[in-house]
């Protein structure tokens, strides 16, 4: 989606010509409702009068604030589900309308902000009524706006996609590829269980089996609904991004917990609440080697954890590890629209520093926190190569659940997947410290 068509989440549905008071009431949707539209997890209130999932209430706000048209080619009966919504948008419009979305809700948008202009018109004595002095903090004001809508939903998506759902797994009864997954994400259903990091146990291979399947589950739908915001939708360029990004974006949420912990303590949290350590090797079937646990354990105690990195910090540098314009595979239309998302991210990042921060510090924090990314991609490419090797020599393991790896990223054989990699580590080595600083034997 393009940097400037969020809907506000302030934004809901009212009769078409309200009354003066009360003010308008928030309603919330029932926990665990469903989108009407298309029939996706619906988000936790109602927008524009019905429960809507993230990606409907933004196609409809866009759809009616840019004035848009549509037309279908077939006879406007298209199906719209949660696979197909992106098929055809004339049908998903007229969907929307049938099920009760007003688009009165969205044009109260523009109503709120002519009446702020007036009254911006009263107050700018100081300015001597200067069009363009207006025309800059109104310009501002709606960046702010922007900006702070744009971590809501990032922290919305890091919520649903760590949150369980106690539902039946579909994959023992079918074998589906990556485009399966992506298009109908119900089929991992039976993998969302809720990510727990309280660390009681030691892992052993069918707890890293199952830690593995969940984090793929994870990265899957933060990158599924990551790249709907930067309206990227087809599913090609969705599973580019994700092969890009997997890796270390699980290494990052690994890091991230493991910050949580005092500084002597060499454990790597596990979302199902075993762990790994530093001074122990893992299981042979882990998809996280006994070198890549010591360096992860050394890049968390000495670039992570003194950051002390806030939520808001942590869920917009996660979408920064996902929005890679140089992922393989991507069409330039996606890289296009990717690059945009990731410098409207890069921006809402620098201004939230500004405002806890003088301009110094701020521009300091910013390039800590960039510096993060290109060293998490380099541990990341020896993820990629341990998961290679472990499908290439345990293809008939004892449990079998290595599926989603997998698709990802094939075995030593697999000529695609191997170009993937060293397009990988081109990049990452390109901006990343030299490997040494995180290496097993510690020179220090």
């Amino acid at each position: 989606m393009s940097g400037d068509a969020q809907p506000s989440s302030n934004q809901r549905a009212t009769d078409a010509h309200p009354p003066p008071s009360p003010p308008i009431i928030k309603e919330k949707a029932a926990i665990g409702a469903l989108c009407v539209v298309c029939g996706d997890r619906a988000c936790s209130h109602l927008y524009y009068g019905v429960a809507a999932c993230h990606g409907c209430k933004c196609f409809f706000w866009r759809t009616v604030k840019s004035k848009l048209n549509y037309s279908c080619r077939y006879g406007g009966n298209c199906s719209i589900s949660t696979a197909g919504r992106n098929a055809c948008r004339y049908c998903r419009f007229h969907r929307c309308l049938f099920v009760g979305m007003k688009m009165e809700a969205v044009k109260m948008d523009r109503k709120l902000t002519k009446r702020k202009k007036e009254k911006m018109d009263g107050d700018e004595s100081d300015d001597g009524g200067n069009p363009e002095s207006l025309d800059y903090k109104i310009d501002a004001k709606r960046a702010r706006s922007d900006n702070h809508l744009l971590i809501s939903s990032l922290l919305l998506i890091d919520k649903t996609s760590s949150d369980g759902n106690a539902k039946l797994s579909s994959l023992h009864f079918v074998q589906p590829s990556l485009q399966n997954l992506l298009e109908e994400p119900e089929l991992l259903d039976g993998f969302r269980s809720e990510m727990s990091y309280r660390a009681t146990r030691q892992a052993d291979a069918q707890l890293c089996y199952d830690t593995e399947r969940r984090l793929v589950t994870w990265a899957i739908d933060w990158c599924r609904q990551t790249a709907e915001i930067g309206d990227v939708h087809h599913t090609n360029d969705k599973i580019a991004l994700l092969r890009a990004c997997c890796a270390p974006l699980v290494l990052l949420e690994l890091g991230c917990q493991s910050s949580q912990f005092g500084n002597s303590d060499t454990r790597v949290p596990l979302c199902n609440n075993s762990f790994l350590t530093a001074h122990q090797a893992p299981p042979s079937v882990s998809f996280i080697n006994y070198k890549t646990i010591q360096s992860l354990n050394k890049w968390t105690q000495r670039e992570l954890k003194p950051l002390c990195l806030k939520a808001k910090e942590i869920v917009l540098l996660k979408t920064l590890v996902i929005l890679n314009p140089d992922a393989p595979g991507l069409s330039q239309e996606a890289e296009s629209s990717i690059r945009m998302l990731r410098d409207r991210v890069h921006t809402t990042l620098f201004q939230m520093l500004m405002e806890s921060s003088e301009p110094v510090a701020a521009a300091s924090r910013l390039s800590q926190i960039l510096l993060l990314i290109p060293q998490l991609t380099l541990m990341g490419v020896d993820v990629i190569e341990q998961v290679r090797v472990r499908n290439t020599f345990n293809k008939h393991s004892a449990f079998g659940e290595g599926i989603l790896f997998w698709q990802l990223y094939g075995d030593i054989f697999d000529d695609q997947n191997s170009d993937d990699s060293s397009s990988y580590l081109e990049h990452s080595a390109s901006c990343s410290p030299t490997d040494s600083q995180y290496s097993t034997t510690d020179s220090s």
